[in-house]
């Protein structure tokens, strides 16, 4: 709330200011406070309002008046008012003649400019208003296509990413994971083997490679065989050269010996391997054994510290030195607790009982005693009716009377009864030269 700086006096609080017939403060320096019906300060600032600001000046505080004061302001008002009304009724000439038309044409022509200026008005409202209209239309446009990009970036990227086969799970769901999966071993030289891979099952080559090879190998060569064979069998029938055939017959002895030879060779590296394989399984094996020698062993010590354990075998006792019982070990009451417990029981539901029977007789009480109350209000809501439909028969039936007693005047008077009579006199105070 704004707290004047004025002082005391300023207000005419103190005696010093006097109030005119419309209400307004007046200072004996020249300076006047508007208030409700008064007027405003004279534009002259006095000594010692120098920091007050304008707004504080132009303040329209509500004077403090009497019921005196009041009912002189009250008259004043009514006697001016009066007096108005009299010289607008007593002039002849406005009573004759009426109006000036001047004064008619020019209110008619500031009404029209009134109105003009109005529509001017509504016009450029109207125009800042569809001005703002088209504003907000495209911002919610540009809203309306920036939550379409982004709604459609969202979408791609959940349709490009967060689909089902994305997920981290999804292996674990995957129809056709053991398809797509690497082989369990990718020839022998896989990292992934280890000591298990030496073994072979049903239906595993593992030399598959090798074999192939060699068997493209050996059919390279039985062709060549086959070849030559024909070719020496094609000389000998022609009678051809009998050193050539030695020659051919001391190649075949040699190319069988180093097949031989080379046979030998395989079989003694093949030996040696297989006895590598024997050697590192049955060093798997006694290593296996070992540790389940040693597991057996440990299961063993468990078993027997667990066949001997108190806590486990609940051969502990539940009470402790000093007699009471002990949470860790305690396992339930024994009967003579639970006869005691269910003695208890039984006060508890007989209580309870009583206390239920108890509740209910206060209960059918107080329901009694609100239906009697019920009752009564209902009672004295229906007496409360009926006297209010008699009072407003007689009001009725009193206004009927009224109206038949003023028909009955009216009649009585005729028409203009409502009507002052105008006596001559009234006429004659004004003179006859308007008349």
């Amino acid at each position: 709330m704004l707290e004047s700086t004025l002082p005391p006096d300023a207000y005419g609080m103190d005696g010093t200011g006097r109030m005119d017939e419309t209400g307004s403060v007046t200072q004996d320096a020249g300076f006047s406070l508007r208030v409700h019906g008064g007027g405003a300060h004279t534009g002259v600032v006095p000594e010692g309002f120098d920091d007050i600001h304008t707004h504080i000046l132009d303040a329209c505080p509500r004077a403090r008046l009497t019921e005196d004061e009041m009912l002189e302001r009250e008259v004043s008002r009514r006697r001016n008012q009066e007096l108005e009304r009299r010289a607008r009724i007593f002039d002849a000439k406005r009573r004759t003649i009426g109006v000036d038309k001047d004064t008619l044409e020019q209110q008619c022509r500031d009404n029209e400019a009134k109105r003009r200026a109005e529509k001017v008005q509504a016009t450029v409202e109207d125009r800042q208003l569809l001005g703002v209209n088209k504003m907000l239309q495209m911002a919610e446009n540009t809203n309306r296509q920036l939550r379409h990009e982004t709604e459609k970036e969202t979408k791609m990227y959940s349709l490009q990413n967060l689909h089902f086969e994305a997920r981290r799970e999804f292996d674990l769901n995957d129809p056709k994971a053991v398809i797509r999966a690497a082989p369990s071993r990718i020839g022998d030289d896989d990292p992934r083997c280890g000591p298990a891979s030496m073994q072979q099952f049903n239906g595993e080559d593992l030399l598959k490679e090798e074999r192939d090879r060699q068997q493209k190998l050996a059919m390279v060569h039985t062709l060549e065989q086959q070849i030559f064979e024909k070719e020496m069998l094609k000389r000998m029938g022609e009678g051809g050269d009998a050193e050539y055939a030695q020659q051919c017959q001391d190649v075949i002895d040699l190319r069988n010996e180093i097949e031989a030879t080379e046979h030998g060779f395989r079989k003694e590296i093949m030996g040696k391997y297989q006895q590598g394989l024997k050697d590192k399984m049955t060093e798997t094996s006694e290593r296996k054994h070992a540790e389940a020698m040693s597991n057996q062993e440990h299961n063993d010590r468990e078993l027997d510290f667990h066949s001997r354990d108190e806590f486990l075998n609940e051969t502990r006792s539940n009470r402790r030195p000093d007699g009471q019982i002990s949470k860790d070990s305690y396992k339930g009451s024994n009967r003579d607790e639970r006869v005691e417990v269910f003695g208890h029981q039984l006060a508890q539901c007989e209580d309870k009982a009583q206390r239920k029977a108890m509740d209910g007789y206060q209960d059918f009480h107080h329901n009694r005693n609100q239906e009697l109350t019920r009752k009564q209000l209902v009672m004295m809501e229906r007496e409360k009716q009926r006297m209010k439909k008699e009072m407003a028969m007689a009001c009725v039936s009193h206004n009927h009377t009224m109206i038949a007693t003023k028909q009955a005047t009216a009649e009585f008077h005729g028409k203009d009864a409502h009507r002052n009579k105008v006596h001559p006199e009234f006429f004659e105070q004004f003179g006859v030269g308007s008349r």
